[in-house]
């Protein structure tokens, strides 16, 4: 029932930074049970407690890797209170992480992690519990000796764009590291012909098919190809420091008069 590969693979995403040691304590943890795990690392600079920025980069980037690999989330601002750790199997790959909402795109076949006996820390669950049950399922220990099953996770979901007759409003979800403004609104949703994008006061005509359409110092819209939303960018720029914009921010696409 559950693909589980020769190579295991663990991937993390944590909010933890690189200035500590927490993620390679986690990864001890982990090496300890199982040398031959390999540990690939999504990012670990998701800002302090964002489940939400959390939950979309895992969405987006667990299909690259191969059936049977187990992704650790650890982005957990109630550690230590009676929010649950749980792991999900979900099309053909495991999600270990505090039952916080941040596993919600990928919650099918969901358990409630059994707590084995030791030392577990009330402040770090990510190397106690979550990794030691990510390596035991990395090298293919049953999930039903892990955990029991569950059907109430806590499930968020990201903000939905307005869809209305003649414009769509939608907002900035994510601002990558090259400052460019990734909105909630889907390549697919964005209507055919002539648009135009609107931005804090700055209007945008159509899409472009490359950063360096927007060579001559123009701000630019279009489809992000790692998370196949409309962005606004700046080529050789910060989009997010010229306009000032932070999450949240309202974008709005209209179709131009014919």
């Amino acid at each position: 029932m559950y693909n589980i590969k020769n190579m295991p693979i663990i991937t993390f995403i944590t909010d933890f930074g690189l200035k500590d040691p927490y993620i390679a304590m986690m990864k001890g943890r982990i090496l300890s049970i199982h040398s031959g795990i390999n540990c690939v690392d999504i990012t670990h600079d998701i800002e302090c407690g964002d489940i939400q920025t959390a939950s979309l980069i895992l969405k987006e980037s667990y299909q690259y890797f191969p059936k049977g690999s187990v992704h650790l989330v650890v982005v957990d601002p109630t550690v230590g209170s009676k929010r649950r750790a749980i792991f999900s199997y979900h099309c053909g790959h495991f999600f270990v992480g505090p039952d916080n909402g941040v596993l919600s795109p990928t919650l099918s076949e969901v358990f409630k992690i059994r707590k084995k006996t030791g030392t577990v820390s009330n402040t770090f669950e990510g190397r106690d519990v979550l990794a030691p049950v990510a390596a035991h399922l990395a090298i293919g220990e049953d999930p039903e000796s892990l955990g029991v099953r569950i059907d109430d996770p806590v499930r968020i979901g990201l903000p939905i764009p307005e869809v209305e007759e003649d414009r769509i409003i939608g907002e900035i979800i994510h601002i990558d590291n090259f400052g460019n403004l990734i909105s909630n609104i889907e390549g697919d949703l964005i209507p055919k012909g002539d648009i135009e994008i609107e931005i804090k006061g700055n209007k945008i005509n159509g899409l472009s098919r490359s950063y360096k359409e927007g060579k001559d110092g123009r701000l630019i819209g279009l489809i992000n190809a790692g998370f196949g939303m409309l962005e606004v960018s700046l080529y050789k720029g910060s989009a997010a420091s010229f306009l000032n914009c932070n999450k949240g921010g309202r974008i709005v696409i209209r179709r131009k008069d014919e």
